[in-house]
């Protein structure tokens, strides 16, 4: 889902700057899938941080770790799309 104030250029963006986390997380998807169902994962480069209950627990750590980004947190599950990603792309936090 893609929030309606980004638009086409931004969300480019965005999934170049987390080329590298989008590609792992696919790579490894089954697996994360199985070892971490429904939970929100904090993905920098082609490392799976941790693993959280909550999203906003997967953003704090990120963000305590990385500053404003950028980091992937993205649910697991059945399809489930990437749900938040906080880029200093534009200075603002992006959903896709």
């Amino acid at each position: 889902m893609t929030d309606e104030s980004v638009g086409p250029a931004k969300e480019l963006r965005v999934k170049r700057l987390l080329e590298e986390e989008i590609s792992f997380y696919d790579s490894k998807k089954d697996e994360l899938i199985r070892d971490h169902i429904n939970r929100h994962l904090l993905i920098k480069g082609s490392e799976l941080i941790g693993s959280f209950e909550t999203r906003d627990q997967a953003i704090a750590e990120g963000y305590r770790r990385y500053g404003p980004g950028p980091f992937l947190v993205r649910l697991t599950g059945e399809d489930t799309p990437v749900g938040y990603v906080p880029t200093i792309a534009s200075g603002i936090p992006i959903c896709q």
